[in-house]
């Protein structure tokens, strides 16, 4: 089976706090994570350079932090996805993504916006609403 997290930043607490992100590496792989805080960053290559829009505007992506299979877990959610989820949460009559879990299954490849470009990715989500998580004693 392959790995479903990618490696997290060298020192998490100094970056951000992101837990492993889940990977969608095949056509057809499934993930889910029970979502308990969002954030929006600036979006970065995997070398760190910050990728950015032809105005010179960085781009942004949604982390979503939580568990998935008991253990911490984020989705770097951009691109496709940001639609599928949007529309899961609209058809499942919700407001956020906070206290919901978030299925995401990668349905295809597109087809390259043009010669020498990567596929986008496509994507279908389920989102259904969880109960909040309880609070925990500060120390």
């Amino acid at each position: 089976m392959p790995d479903t997290f990618t490696t997290p930043p060298a020192d998490p607490f100094m970056e951000g706090g992101n837990a492993p992100g889940l990977k969608f590496p095949e056509v057809g792989d499934v993930r889910s994570i029970i979502v308990r805080k969002v954030s929006e960053q600036n979006d970065t290559e995997p070398d760190g350079t910050l990728r950015t829009w032809p105005s010179g505007e960085p781009k942004k992506v949604y982390v979503f932090n939580g568990t998935s299979d008991g253990d911490d877990a984020s989705l770097w959610v951009r691109g496709n996805l940001v639609t599928a989820i949007r529309e899961a949460v609209k058809t499942a009559g919700l407001k956020t993504v906070v206290d919901t879990k978030v299925t995401v299954k990668r349905l295809a490849d597109g087809t390259p916006p043009s010669k020498g470009m990567n596929a986008p990715k496509l994507y279908a989500a389920k989102v259904e609403s969880v109960a909040p998580a309880e609070e925990e004693e500060p120390f």
